[in-house]
């Protein structure tokens, strides 16, 4: 549409010289002209018009060392927006440790050795009260284990003794990360922008867990190696069925975005995350539920709504509510409440 207006808008850009007009737009043609059939002898890595990366394009950056470190350090991807210092606190900083020990293959094997002890210690212990332990001691035991080997003469590789003291406390706030195709954006973006998508969703198991990025923190070890590594900060809603998720018969899964994860899990490794979202308007919806999420199927999960954003209209109500509400309604009240129109 209107393709005339907008090619001579470009004319007129070129025009440099008024009281040249013509000359002006022919000697800036052949420029362009010029540089449109060059660019194909430039070398590869010329950047040229044609040329340049997508807007979301990751550019295949990743960290590199000089030695070998495990697959949780060396992810693709691509930080990007005005960074801010912020300090974790001491519970962040543990759990993350934790987080980050358990989820790396190459300590799987210390994992283990971990897990054999407690339960030849505490073997009357179920299996939720070892993963309690191993959440709560695991990080202060993998430090123990490798400096006491490390004093009997032991040999550890040098990203494993980095890692074992924890990350630093001071890390690396981000607006925007992307990689694999997507644009992860963190939820204040939607303060200052209309479009945006901060919707997560993360499989674990058989469990898919659906939310919303809060940080997108760049993570950094001390020691020579200079380990680091890009974590979502998450706010999880609730997975129990009827309750924090639906799925109809259409395989569409509705999400309960008022109730949240009971239990501490915040972080998620960017590498384990799947963009999920977008902000849409089902008109079929009542004033109540009148914004709706809907979450592409990057998890083997069908779409996915929010039916708890409320509209304006029905914020004046919400404060009324002594209790979160679920998805299906008490059918005593609605016949209740037809009783008390038939009576009066």
């Amino acid at each position: 549409m209107y393709l005339y207006e907008r090619y001579m808008f470009h004319l007129k850009k070129m025009v440099k010289n008024l009281s040249r007009v013509e000359g002006s737009i022919v000697a800036q043609m052949i420029n362009e002209e010029i540089s449109n059939f060059a660019e194909y002898y430039f070398p590869a890595e010329v950047q040229t018009k044609n040329r340049r990366p997508a807007r979301h394009d990751d550019r295949g950056e990743r960290a590199t060392y000089h030695v070998t470190v495990p697959d949780i350090f060396t992810d693709v991807g691509r930080l990007s927006g005005k960074s801010k210092d912020r300090r974790l606190t001491e519970q962040e900083r543990s759990h993350l440790q934790t987080y980050l020990l358990t989820n790396c293959e190459d300590v799987l094997q210390y994992e283990r050795i971990f897990m054999a002890e407690k339960r030849f210690e505490y073997r009357y212990a179920t299996e939720a009260e070892l993963e309690e332990m191993k959440q709560r001691e695991f990080a202060g035991w993998m430090f123990t284990y490798v400096s006491a080997g490390l004093a009997r003469g032991e040999t550890f590789d040098d990203w494993i003794r980095e890692m074992v003291v924890g990350p630093n406390y001071v890390v690396k706030s981000y607006p925007r990360f992307c990689t694999r195709g997507y644009a992860f954006t963190t939820e204040k973006t939607k303060r200052s922008r209309t479009t945006y998508d901060a919707g997560v969703c993360s499989a674990s198991g058989d469990d898919v867990y659906y939310g919303h990025i809060h940080e997108i923190l760049e993570i950094k070890y001390l020691g020579m190696l200079g380990l680091r590594c890009t974590v979502f900060y998450c706010d999880w809603h609730d997975l129990t069925p009827d309750r924090g998720v639906r799925t109809d018969a259409f395989g569409v899964t509705s999400v309960n975005s008022r109730r949240k994860l009971q239990y501490y899990d915040h972080f998620i490794l960017a590498s384990q995350a799947d963009q999920g979202s977008s902000e849409l308007e089902d008109p079929l919806q009542p004033i109540t539920s009148s914004n709706l999420s809907a979450a592409e199927d990057v998890a083997g999960v069908g779409l996915v709504v929010d039916f708890t954003d409320f509209a304006e209209e029905a914020v004046v109500h919400a404060h009324d509510e002594p209790v979160i509400g679920e998805f299906h309604q008490d059918p005593d009240s609605d016949s209740s409440a037809d009783d008390n129109s038939e009576s009066e």
